[in-house]
């Protein structure tokens, strides 16, 4: 194992080894910090294009230079004998697929990671990064036991990726498209291996994987291809989790989440109607919400691995109740309408973007079938899964009459059941209601508030105002 001689780097111990790179942990001379350096191994060959991909990937990840659920990369050089390397915040072993192969994770803390890591994929979406290689082994653990994606080596840029010759493939977090060469990665892949590593965090195993049975590459492939999305069968999941991550793993791309966003506001939604803590969403450009390698003995799972695959691209691509105002009253107005039918941040990047792919952490798999890349079975899954999120305010008109002032509101999109409307007058309490409209018995201006309320969530609130 030959551990390279960085200046102002003390080496202290070897973490791990993949295919095309080694891990080693080093001692910061200042300031003074342990820090995890990947270089790759002195016997993989390097071209001069590899070299420039490699710098290139680099001086992207520092685009998402602060986010706190990437793995930082603190700088990138060139060894005496000719070997990039990265160093980068070290996260002590084991990674998050070794915690909890033995220990699956509560329910609150994989829907809470899942919350924060599709929060960082979204922001290198949003800078036109794509990961491609999403999966629980690449999900380190920060000393503040805080998840933080890496290995960045083989992600690609959204508008190059279809020009790609080949990819690597961790065939339990890939797609089908990736299987079969109908893609070299988007970011309905991402989204699909996002939503496989949440399931691993509930389960302990991928989620196409068999305890005890054949869960070789072929077999795999086969299932993730023609298989329905399986559930996790835990009974503390709730049943719109289950759905959500059956929807991730939609066989069809345009049945997924169509972001990591929407992903994250779903897995909020979650969350509000279990009455668990709020977990942010940490994307660069939204407001905040309101309301490592393993050691030796601690070898990563083979199904983890990572391997080569040739592709052929067609395309990439709650408020209190209080007594009425006796001066007001409500009446019936119609039938409702019909019920609807998903660089410190981010950084983290173990941006093995080194040679786009050659620094990968993992060992090597097997290579595909050639049998396996038939068309994937047809499995679509209800595209009503995600529960919509109550962005926009309900429209509300007033009109004095004889009677008294008429308020009359309606929701911007369609109600579901349970749904209920709170209104209020000026700075009072909220009262709830069913009906969509109000009269008010009073002379002088009048004031009204409303706002649609779906389980735990509460829209923006509409108010009018009239003389």
């Amino acid at each position: 194992m030959s551990a390279p001689s960085i200046p102002g780097l003390h080496f202290i111990e070897h973490l791990g080894s993949g295919g095309f790179a080694d891990v080693f942990l080093y001692e910061q001379e200042w300031p003074r910090q342990r820090v995890a350096v990947k270089v790759v191994r002195p016997d993989v060959p390097l071209t001069t294009r590899e070299k420039q991909l490699f710098a290139a990937e680099a001086n992207s990840m520092a685009r998402l230079a602060d986010h706190p659920y990437i793995v930082s990369v603190i700088t990138a050089g060139i060894t005496q004998d000719g070997r990039p390397y990265l160093v980068m915040r070290y996260c002590p072993p084991p990674d998050l697929g070794i915690r909890v192969r033995s220990n699956p994770m509560p329910v609150v803390d994989a829907v809470s990671t899942g919350i924060k890591l599709a929060s960082a994929i979204e922001t290198a979406h949003r800078s036109g990064i794509i990961h491609r290689d999403i999966k629980p082994s690449n999900v380190l653990v920060t000393t503040y036991h805080e998840p933080a994606l890496t290995d960045f080596g083989i992600a690609g840029h959204l508008a190059d990726v279809e020009s790609d010759q080949d990819v690597r493939i961790s065939y339990p977090w890939s797609p089908p498209e990736l299987l079969d060469g109908r893609s070299n990665g988007s970011v309905a892949s991402d989204v699909y291996s996002l939503g496989a590593t949440i399931w691993h965090l509930l389960v302990g195993r991928s989620p196409f994987s068999i305890p005890a049975g054949d869960n070789s590459t072929r077999a795999l492939s086969a299932r993730i291809l023609h298989a329905p999305p399986p559930a996790t069968q835990r009974p503390d999941v709730p049943p719109a989790l289950d759905r959500l991550l059956q929807q991730c793993l939609a066989k069809r791309p345009e049945h997924r989440p169509q972001s990591a966003l929407e992903l994250a506001r779903a897995l909020q939604r979650i969350e509000a109607a279990a009455r668990w803590p709020r977990t942010s969403v940490a994307v660069e450009g939204d407001l905040p919400d309101a309301s490592v390698a393993a050691r030796g003995d601690d070898e990563a799972p083979p199904e983890d691995a990572t391997v080569m695959k040739a592709v052929k691209v067609i395309s990439a691509s709650a408020p209190r109740q209080v007594s009425v105002d006796p001066s007001t009253e409500a009446t019936d107005e119609g039938t409702r309408s019909g019920i609807a039918g998903a660089v410190w941040a981010v950084v983290g990047v173990v941006v093995l973007a080194v040679l786009v792919g050659f620094l990968v952490l993992g060992e090597d798999g097997d290579r595909p079938d050639p049998g396996v890349g038939t068309l994937p079975t047809e499995s679509r899954t209800p595209e009503d899964l995600i529960p919509d999120v109550l962005s926009r305010s309900p429209s509300l008109s007033g009109t004095r009459t004889p009677r008294g002032v008429v308020f009359r509101w309606r929701s911007p999109e369609p109600l579901e059941p349970g749904d209920r409307w709170l209104w209020r007058r000026d700075s009072g309490a909220f009262e709830r209601t069913t009906k969509r409209e109000l009269l008010v018995r009073e002379p002088g201006q009048v004031c009204l508030e409303v706002s649609l309320e779906r389980g735990n969530d509460l829209s923006p609130s509409a108010r009018e105002c009239v003389a």
